[in-house]
């Protein structure tokens, strides 16, 4: 007797990052791609293919956070038309797994998003967090028509997201919230879902595949490992925003055996799995045969006239809000060789966590140990692209112009460090730079193996960095005031509450816990510095460089500034070319 078979198509979206639009809030202007709303005919078209199949569809986590809209939108009420859970509705999604970004804002929030949802939300390995109605794992079932009549495909869902979650988001979560590693959860969750009779299992996982010379952490590369779990028929991964199958550098080997997709970030592909069904001597469907594939949006996609539809309120209102003057800065404010040279845009970022802590340990007997403050390297180009930067004219600041310079929703906190500790803190800061060598021609002064985000600079002090150094030993001269600090001296450190649970790889430093804490939002703060009346003389303050070796490196920044090239000019910068990815390559001397 022949067997009866079926086809299941999997769609899957991830990395949104509120992207439902693809604008770009930070210059008001449309983005190169729509976001979810271009991906809309690709969904409808995917679903049409398998007219006569089953088709599922979801979403594999960091949709809540991640532009300016988001950012105003978690500031009001969920309703139904929120954009994002309009859309989501709109597009009739299957389940939505949980990214580690979508606890960035306070856990009510994300309450209320999940109650607009009709689609479940699920985080297998989140547990105890308080969250009401976020699921463990789903199980969907859809009937087959065969000779013998309707039978029932069971399809479970389960999802993970990184277990150092648990440190980027400490702040955020309940003291009771366990975030435990995927791969010590998953594999008996899976387990309890086949012996319940389940036939396919996906695996929604907000980790990444491992790529060349990127960190082997679960984060980076996690699902890469989920697919060894037993049960597990299909993938969709996320998190590091790459691409997968098609033009992704992985030197992985996967089972051959699981489909595996990694739709990119900010909806510029749509994940399709396909898997033929066959049904056993059992009655259970089982996989005979499976294909991934990326279907990537076009560059200048329309958005969908329902979705802009959905959207136009939030979308207006919130560029309304962003078009408000907020400042007038004395110099232009620009970050395109914030990891050549101290940005001032860096250095209004220390200056609003500065205010803050001042303000807070007023009276304590903190307050007159000398207080610093950090600055991270943000929109400075990499993975976020060529438009990955702050440019603010002189003279005019919008609301808008914020966006670079806090991203995320991280608190102010302050620990109270020694020297020993900054400059355990500024080492790991300088892991951003490659090991320079001399005689080497056009080597990258940027180490491609961790994010640009790990760059701290703290004003406060002034220190050297020296790539030529190994690892761990490129500090030097650390001094506060003019004097050279010592490894028992205290100070008092302005940070937020992302790097104060160890982000970025900073729990390598015994951390102590916060001694403050501001509610005041980087918004808040950032405005507050603007309009400081010293704001000017931190802008001027270089509390590092590059020590100068007499060799030469190569650094990529937006073509926009080689209008700049001159505040660099000790460096005897020299444009090289541009990148396929479009940034102009300078080769600098130092």
């Amino acid at each position: 007797m022949e067997r009866a078979t079926t086809k299941l198509r999997i769609l899957a979206t991830t990395d949104l990052h509120m992207n439902v639009l693809g604008y770009d809030y930070a210059f008001d202007t449309p983005g190169q791609r729509a976001g979810l709303a271009g991906l809309a005919p690709l969904i409808a078209k995917a679903r049409a293919d398998v007219a006569h199949g089953q088709c599922l569809l979801v979403d594999n986590g960091d949709f809540l956070q991640g532009n300016s809209l988001a950012d105003w939108l978690s500031t009001h009420p969920v309703t139904a038309d929120h954009p994002l859970v309009a859309s989501f509705n709109g597009l009739a999604y299957d389940a939505i797994g949980l990214g580690n970004h979508d606890l960035d804002f306070r856990t009510s929030y994300l309450e209320q998003f999940i109650a607009a949802l009709d689609a479940p939300v699920i985080s297998t390995n989140l547990s105890e967090s308080g969250i009401r109605d976020l699921h463990r794992s789903v199980t969907l079932t859809r009937l087959i028509e065969t000779a013998d009549g309707a039978v029932p495909l069971k399809i479970a869902i389960v999802s993970a997201l990184p277990d150092e979650t648990a440190v980027w988001n400490k702040a955020m979560l309940a003291d009771t919230a366990i975030i435990s590693d995927p791969l010590a959860t998953l594999p008996e969750h899976v387990a309890q879902l086949r012996q319940a009779g389940v036939d396919i299992v996906l695996a929604l996982a907000h980790l990444g595949l491992g790529h060349a010379g990127a960190p082997d952490s679960i984060a980076d590369a996690g699902a890469r490992l989920i697919a060894e779990i037993p049960g597990i028929d299909a993938i969709v991964a996320g998190h590091t925003h790459r691409r997968f199958p098609d033009d992704m550098e992985c030197d992985n080997v996967f089972p051959s055996n699981i489909p595996i997709v990694m739709p990119g970030v900010m909806g510029s592909d749509l994940g399709v799995i396909d898997l033929d069904l066959a049904q056993g001597a059992d009655g259970r469907w089982i996989v005979t045969d499976n294909t991934a594939q990326l279907w990537p949006q076009p560059v200048d996609t329309v958005p969908d006239p329902a979705f802009f539809a959905r959207a136009s309120r939030a979308h207006n209102a919130a560029r309304a809000d962003l078009a408000a003057p907020i400042g007038a800065p004395a110099d232009h404010l620009h970050s395109y060789f914030a990891l050549l040279q101290p940005a001032n845009t860096m250095a209004l970022s220390a200056r609003a966590k500065a205010i803050l802590i001042q303000e807070a340990l007023q009276g304590s007997p903190h307050a007159d140990l000398p207080l610093l403050a950090t600055a991270a390297a943000r929109a400075v180009g990499g993975a976020g692209g060529v438009r990955n930067y702050i440019d603010v004219p002189q003279g005019v600041m919008l609301r808008r112009h914020l966006a670079g310079f806090a991203p995320f929703e991280n608190r102010t906190c302050a620990l109270l460090l020694t020297g020993a500790q900054l400059r355990l803190w500024l080492e790991r800061s300088a892991h951003v730079y490659s090991h320079l060598s001399a005689n080497i021609p056009q080597q990258m002064l940027l180490n491609d193996a961790e994010p640009r985000f790990i760059f701290d600079a703290i004003y406060g002090l002034t220190y050297a960095i020296d790539p030529t150094q190994p690892q761990g030993q490129r500090i030097s001269q650390i001094a506060h005031a003019g004097a050279a600090v010592s490894a028992d001296q205290r100070f008092v450190l302005a940070t937020n509450t992302f790097r104060a649970a160890g982000g970025g790889k900073y729990d390598m430093i015994d951390l102590p816990v916060p001694i403050a804490q501001s509610d005041a939002t980087p918004t808040e703060s950032l405005i507050r510095a603007l309009q400081a009346d010293d704001f000017d003389i931190w802008t001027r303050q270089a509390p590092w460089h590059l020590k100068r070796r007499g060799l030469t490196a190569v650094y990529e920044t937006s073509p926009k500034a080689a209008a700049y090239l001159g505040e660099i000019a000790p460096l005897k910068p020299r444009i090289l070319g541009q990148t396929a990815a479009g940034f102009d390559r300078i080769e600098i001397t130092l």
